[in-house]
């Protein structure tokens, strides 16, 4: 490292503290280099899962598609940028590579909704079209981004200091700007933001460090201006502005019937006007409807499956004015409320993993805040773990008359919630005769999903009931989506039979043998829950209705 300055033609010593603060800009450089790209990185990970959540859902085959990928473009971005720091000089590579990464971030979004569209990928099995989805998206911009570590460490080792301690240097603090944006995106940035927004802003500050390092360069400077301008026509106060945004992917489209739409740590939650009956909204997290309410009618059960939960509750609850219900999953709090207003007095606790969701539920579905619901917005599973642990403590917990879940959906299941070690606990809080019921989207036609749940709850109650929502029960060739609700209780139910008027049948014995020979006798456990695969067939069919 030079201590020099040239001073009319002579070198001239440094003063010391002048040398030391230019020997630490220069260390500093390439660490800061490799932080920041790093951290973009994980910002990309991140994103990349939510972004492709609400065209083929989030589950195991998502994720396993989004870490694969973005590892790839990382091995082949080292490979290629090694190469490159050796074939040209350092500076002017980054800020070509910084522009290029910038450039790929801001085409994701455009990239994501052609892939989702894209006839030819719909086509493929399940599984090829996620990775595939995800691979054309989302390895661009990881091998672009992955560039530059090896890039900052040839710039680390031009200053002449130890190799080791040089190359140790830069890998810690590309690791930690991984850490950093990991946290940062995913605790933060996206529920502040949305996903849309927070790439963007990625591709914004790349393209302002691409203007550093290319500061003699010319396409740097282009695109910043560029990618600015993108930006400013998007967010504009013309009416060109909004249009223009949509069509490049940087704004969702903008539709008169959508009241809300905001995105959580969890999904995309959209509240809709339905057009009958007059006055019923829907809720939608990601891609799927979550919920109907009739706003100056909220007892008008809009789905067969809460009218099935309606019946079980009534054969339930005979004798007991005022039960006591825990639901999994609160969704837009229909039947929570409808439970309230039909027994009135009942202690009801729900537990909703999403406070953003319980937020909508207040602004948009009529929710009252003063509501005498018992909300938790945690995971369910933890909110009856810690049932259990005051119960065991000996502290006042309810023993529920009833339990409902009600946080699957086709495309992404929580497996922790379908377990044979979930449903002991759950039993563990039930009353004497208290009763578990859960919605389950499957085929019967294929039933592998619905039988392991057969199969896992057979290990835990001592009467099973499941009922479908098709009339006279499903048939053999019934290759429909269909939502089965599945109750476990500790005593038999004084009468299991679907009064009048409900749509839907409870399914018989020959069903049950059915269905668990389709599943292969597989009883769902903590450490053995394959939903995804169990799904598979479901999953395909739904992306055929499309």
């Amino acid at each position: 490292m030079a201590t020099t300055l040239q001073v009319n033609g002579r070198e001239a010593p440094l003063p010391e503290k002048s040398a030391s603060a230019l020997t630490f800009l220069a260390i500093a450089v390439p660490n800061a280099t490799a932080f920041f790209s790093s951290m973009c990185i994980m910002v990309v990970e991140l994103v990349a899962g939510r972004l492709i959540a609400r065209h083929v859902g989030n589950s195991l085959y998502t994720w396993t598609s989004v870490i694969g990928v973005v590892l790839a473009g990382i091995a082949v971005g080292n490979w290629t940028g090694g190469r490159l720091a050796d074939r040209f000089a350092v500076r002017k590579a980054l800020g070509v590579t910084f522009s290029l990464a910038s450039l790929c971030c801001f085409i994701v979004p455009a990239l994501n909704k052609w892939a989702a569209e894209w006839g030819f990928l719909l086509k493929q099995e399940w599984t090829v079209r996620i990775a595939t989805h995800v691979f054309l998206v989302f390895f661009g911009p990881s091998m672009v981004l992955g560039c530059i570590g090896p890039m900052a460490a040839k710039m680390a080792l031009d200053l002449g200091r130890a190799t080791g301690r040089t190359v140790g240097n830069v890998y810690a603090w590309g690791a930690l700007g991984s850490i950093v944006g990991t946290f940062l995106t995913g605790f933060y940035l996206i529920a502040k933001m949305g996903t849309i927004a927070v790439l963007i802003s990625a591709g914004v500050a790349l393209a302002l460090v691409a203007v550093l390092y290319g500061i003699r360069t010319v396409f740097p400077a282009l695109w910043a201006i560029a990618a600015l301008g993108l930006v400013i026509a998007s967010l504009g106060p013309w009416p060109w502005s909004r249009p223009f945004g949509t069509r490049i992917g940087f704004l969702r489209e903008k539709f008169v019937n959508v009241l809300y739409s905001e995105e959580s740590q969890y999904s995309a939650i959209q509240i809709e006007l339905e057009d009958s009956p007059p006055g019923m909204r829907s809720m939608a997290l990601d891609h799927l409807i979550h919920s109907y309410i009739v706003m100056n009618n909220p007892d008008d059960l809009q789905y067969d499956y809460e009218k099935l939960y309606n019946a079980v509750t009534r054969a339930a609850t005979v004798n007991k004015p005022r039960p006591s219900a825990l639901f999994i999953g609160g969704g837009g709090f229909v039947f929570p409320r409808y439970l309230l207003s039909k027994w009135p007095g009942s202690h009801v606790e729900v537990a909703e993993i999403d406070p953003r969701v319980t937020e909508a539920a207040f602004r948009w579905f009529g929710l009252p805040r003063n509501t005498p619901l018992h909300i938790y917005n945690l995971d369910a599973r933890n909110h009856i773990d810690d049932l259990l642990r005051r119960k065991r403590r000996g502290e006042p917990v309810p023993a529920f008359d009833l339990v409902y879940g009600d946080a699957y959906n086709h495309y992404s299941v929580p497996f922790h919630l379908t377990t044979l070690e979930f449903n002991e606990k759950v039993k563990e809080l039930l009353s004497p005769d208290g009763v578990y019921l859960i919605n389950v989207i499957d085929i019967y036609a294929s039933g592998q999903f619905l039988g392991a749940i057969l199969n896992t709850f057979s290990k835990t109650f001592p009467h099973i009931y499941a009922f479908s929502t098709v009339n006279n029960g499903p048939s053999a060739e019934l290759s429909q989506r269909d939502t089965f609700v599945v109750v476990g209780s500790l005593k038999p139910l004084t009468n299991a039979t679907l009064p009048p008027g409900v749509s839907g049948s409870a399914l018989k014995p020959e069903h049950f043998r059915i269905l668990r020979q389709r599943s292969r006798g597989i009883v769902l456990t903590d450490d053995y829950a394959p939903v995804e695969q169990l799904l598979e067939p479901l999953v395909r069919l739904a992306d055929k209705e499309g």
